[in-house]
């Protein structure tokens, strides 16, 4: 099953993923998670998060 949203909330077992409906989701049952855009992650020396220098 293939299940589409934002990640509004979790803690130790759930998440909870948000479009036109709230959908809480054990963890344990989440196998891939593909984002829909790409995510910029700081590198620890980078200050600014701006690494086109």
């Amino acid at each position: 099953i293939k299940l589409q949203g934002q990640v509004d909330s979790f803690d130790q077992f759930v998440v909870l993923l948000k479009n036109s409906v709230n959908q809480m989701v054990y963890k344990h049952a989440i196998s891939t998670i593909v984002p829909s855009r790409n995510v910029r992650l700081p590198l620890p020396d980078d200050e600014d998060g701006d690494s086109d220098d």
